[in-house]
């Protein structure tokens, strides 16, 4: 294949994996709307106890809550 001929091939593959990818999108919104609709949110902050943060692996001492 010449040049050219490499070029064009690039330029299709590009143009359909953009459309492609706009497609998946879509259809993923789609989706992602109809579970929200049966399932709601589900948002606000998270139940539990807040994580705690490890600074130092060598004592129990050095964690802390997250904030």
């Amino acid at each position: 294949m010449n040049g050219i001929g490499i070029i064009v091939l690039t330029v299709i593959v590009a143009i359909l994996t953009a459309i492609i990818t706009l497609i998946w999108w879509k259809v993923g919104d789609q989706w992602a709307d109809e579970e929200y609709k049966k399932f709601g949110h589900g948002g606000g902050a998270p139940k539990g106890p807040p994580p705690k943060v490890i600074q130092d692996f060598e004592s129990e001492s050095s964690t802390k809550d997250a904030e």
